[in-house]
């Protein structure tokens, strides 16, 4: 058994990405096939499943900030919402109000578990105060403690499958 080791979030994840929004009054930026979302989007306490409401062009993506994230990525809400993160499977575009992380050196479901786990305390932390937001310094700073691959892997699907199970019994 390999022990878990204290990383930061900078050792672990590749490559990070901002948002941005194409503007809103061109309807040639809107209406495409690339998912855009935006922290409402991002629901609370579901770290797999996000609402996208909304899609943009291929002109919007490159008449604005809005980066072209690759599927297995990570989005993290850093401003309003903070604390809401969501894996994001497929390809996808995010407001300014995101730092999403791709190219991960751990499982990406574990990371999901671990950093909402961790922003969740640190909120806890300052209850009642306003927080405006996180930095991508800040974010990236966060440490996780982390098991080796096989372990992140088990884990990640026990909790997954956690997750499943009590959304079924809410449901009923």
């Amino acid at each position: 058994m390999i022990s878990w080791e204290q990383r930061k979030l900078s050792v672990v994840v590749g490559t990070t990405y901002g948002g941005g929004t194409p503007v809103t009054s061109n309807d040639d930026f809107w209406n495409g096939d690339i998912p855009w979302i935006q922290s409402s989007n991002v629901l609370e306490d579901q770290l797999f499943d996000v609402d996208v409401k909304k899609y943009i062009s291929k002109d919007g993506l490159n008449h604005s900030a809005a980066q072209l994230i690759p599927g297995n990525s990570v989005a993290v809400v850093t401003h309003v919402g903070v604390g809401k993160l969501v894996l994001m499977p497929y390809s996808y575009t995010t407001s300014q109000d995101f730092i999403s992380l791709g190219d991960m050196k751990c499982e990406p479901r574990f990371l999901c578990y671990a950093l909402y786990k961790k922003l969740q305390e640190e909120l806890h932390i300052v209850q009642g105060s306003a927080i405006k937001g996180i930095t991508k310094e800040d974010l990236m700073s966060k440490q996780l403690f982390l098991p080796g691959v096989e372990e992140q892997e088990k884990i990640a699907g026990t909790l997954q499958n956690l997750d499943h199970l009590i959304t079924l019994h809410q449901r009923k």
